[in-house]
């Protein structure tokens, strides 16, 4: 997926999505729930285009069942992992890792921890940075089922709980369960 040009950040990113789209997830900017036609609309954190913007109907949905694997699309936001926290992170811990940080948009995609090489923290302006290297199994994107070496700044925490805090997107779930029962 080509994103456009980056917008303006919410400075308190709550949810993350996996884009229908190519299945990375992406940090979400804003839920916009249109009472009027039923529409949801995510705006992804980074991106100003519209284009850019998924939307769905709650006619999109037609059971239950897909209803709940949209659900499921959500996260709380995940948040960098720090260099301080390395040594909280251990062989199997699920993580989400940058695909490819060459690119400007950064994909996400789920993996776990297969193995950590332990390094000495380095010193740089007065601070420890993690030299450590993490090789993670990708459980999901282009590379699913393959394994990567990777320094700290690419991986992210997972967060617990469920979405539905979100009230924007809890009353969008209501609002297409009542069309469906």
């Amino acid at each position: 997926m080509v994103r456009g040009r980056p917008r303006k950040f919410n400075q308190n990113p709550v949810l993350d999505f996996r884009s229908i789209t190519d299945d990375a997830w992406y940090t979400v900017d804003r839920l916009v729930f249109c009472k009027k036609n039923n529409t949801l609309t995510i705006r992804f954190m980074g991106f100003d285009n519209k284009d850019d913007d998924e939307e769905l109907s709650v006619e999109d949905f037609k059971t239950l069942k897909e209803l709940d694997e949209f659900v499921d699309r959500f996260r709380p936001a995940c948040v960098q992992l720090q260099d301080g926290e390395c040594y909280d992170m251990r062989r199997g811990s699920y993580v989400c890792a940058v695909f490819d940080p060459s690119e400007e948009n950064h994909k996400l995609y789920n993996a776990v921890i297969e193995s950590i090489e332990r390094e000495p923290h380095r010193r740089e302006g007065g601070e420890a940075c993690c030299s450590c290297i993490y090789v993670v199994g990708w459980l999901e994107g282009p590379n699913a089922r393959c394994t990567e070496q990777m320094g700290i700044k690419r991986i992210y925490k997972l967060q617990p709980g469920s979405p539905l805090f979100d009230q924007t997107l809890a009353c969008f779930v209501t609002t297409a369960r009542a069309q469906l029962t």
